[in-house]
């Protein structure tokens, strides 16, 4: 496991600004392998990353030029008190006047006779007039975040970041560093994530100072766009109350999420969708009074599947390569036992052709694996099982009585299991043979309520009044 403990020092280092605050490299999320990828890069990998980060650079400066503004919006002069910091990653998001993240939320407040709009970091190669055009009917308003700055803004953003890399040697110094840990964190300080970082806070600034926002309400998940959010919120409107709203699972091995940095950086209140993660922020260092539960539109009532079919439904995250290990493990089982029959589903992300592009025949597939294009419901309706690793779709599957199933590769792997505090029901296997006896091992009524109260812990039913409560004018 890294010493995040050095990474904090840093950030919280009486000499660190803004712009240091900004590394991406910095902040560790979780003990996930795909995010410990980057360190431990080889060292031609490391070479790439570095020019890329410089191609990336001349790109954002060449897109300024086009770019006349920060973002794009439908609606001039609009004002509204509460603004959230949301995510477009796909295009069916156009196509819902709820967002993806906060849900109805919005909307409840608008019936309260509370304004919100709503910015969206863009995740997706699509025209930003274009997208905010979709929503110009909407009664909350969208704002679509730029990838880059206008030219000004983008020269003034690299000088001040060169600048804050004399300041960060200073401090690693200090902290007396090794070099080879030195480089990696300075070469991150100008990459294509931490400028990222920059321009999002920056963004969503102006539109607290457009919109003369009292409150913003940003996703929360640990990433270092987060804290620079409420920097430069505060920076716009000094009384703005900012708020971090925990949607996801809260890992074992998370930390940024959990660590405080210093009070600027830091939300108000944090909101969780659950008890289960209200409980996990409240055993961490972060104040318990200062931690709220919302609840999640994700929430839905206790709903047991009635069917004993012998079939497994396979759960991915939304990463190509969490696909490959749990079908590569399901697809060898298949291939041993035709009778047990699995579902493999991808996270809305993904499509099965980005599979393929990794080698994987799916049109050779046996015929007790079955490639699913349904909802996540009706999938969940026809199985008994569902095997995991750090997807959260597993919360719906034990809400419907399914065992849950967790893949583990390896004893000295660290957990990504996003119900990893529930014990009594789940499996846990590293191979085809202990995968067997999981299939062959039965859950009385009693456990398989157990599990399904703890669905109901982790997402509770969005409370329009959590907020309501703390937003008081």
């Amino acid at each position: 496991m890294l010493n995040t403990s050095l990474f904090d020092k840093v950030l919280i280092h009486k000499d660190s600004n803004q712009y240091i605050v900004a590394n991406t490299y910095l902040h560790v999320l979780n003990a996930h392998p795909e995010f410990l990828k980057k360190y431990n890069l080889s060292k031609q990998v490391k070479i790439w990353f570095f020019v890329k980060s410089r191609l990336v650079s001349v790109i954002g400066i060449l897109q300024s030029i086009l770019n006349k503004k920060h973002y794009n919006t439908q609606k001039q002069n609009f004002q509204s008190d509460i603004l959230f910091v949301s995510h477009l990653n796909n295009s069916q998001q156009m196509l819902r006047d709820s967002d993806d993240y906060f849900g109805d939320l919005p909307n409840q407040l608008l019936q309260h006779g509370k304004d919100s709009s709503i910015a969206l970091i863009n995740h997706i190669k699509m025209n930003n007039q274009r997208t905010s055009r979709v929503w110009k009917d909407c009664k909350v308003h969208r704002f679509i975040l730029n990838s880059s700055l206008d030219f000004l803004s983008e020269i003034k953003l690299h000088f001040s970041q060169r600048k804050a890399k004399k300041q960060l040697k200073l401090i690693l110094k200090d902290l007396r560093i090794n070099k080879a840990l030195v480089k990696d964190i300075l070469h991150h300080h100008l990459s294509s994530e931490t400028f990222n970082t920059l321009r999002i806070a920056m963004q969503v600034a102006d539109i607290v100072r457009k919109t003369g926002a009292k409150f913003i309400v940003t996703t929360y998940e640990g990433y270092a766009w987060e804290r620079l959010v409420y920097y430069y919120a505060r920076e716009a409107n000094p009384d703005i109350k900012c708020f971090g709203y925990q949607h996801a699972a809260v890992f074992k091995h998370q930390h940024a999420i959990k660590r405080p940095l210093e009070e600027k950086y830091n939300p108000d209140v944090i909101l969780t969708s659950g008890i289960i993660a209200k409980d996990i922020f409240e055993k961490s260092q972060i104040e318990s009074g200062k931690i709220a539960c919302l609840g999640s539109y994700k929430h839905r009532t206790p709903n047991l599947t009635t069917g004993e079919a012998q079939c497994c439904l396979v759960v991915p995250e939304g990463l190509v390569s969490e696909c490959l290990i749990l079908f590569k493990l399901s697809l060898g089982y298949a291939k041993q036992y035709p009778d047990q029959q699995f579902i493999w589903r991808l996270h809305p992300l993904l499509n099965f052709d980005d599979i393929r592009k990794h080698g994987v025949s799916l049109n050779s597939l046996p015929s007790n694996i079955h490639l699913s294009e349904n909802s996540l419901d009706d999938d969940i309706q026809k199985c008994d099982s569902a095997l995991y690793r750090g997807s959260t779709a597993i919360v719906n599957a034990i809400n419907a009585g399914l065992k849950p199933i967790y893949y583990k590769q390896s004893t000295d792997e660290l957990s990504i299991d996003p119900i990893y505090q529930q014990k009594q029901g789940k499996e846990t296997v590293q191979n085809q043979n202990e995968l067997h006896l999981a299939f062959n091992k039965n859950i009385d009524a009693k456990t398989r309520q157990a599990l399904q109260d703890f669905a109901q812990d982790f997402y509770t039913p969005l409370n329009v009044n959590a907020l309501l409560n703390e937003i008081v004018c």
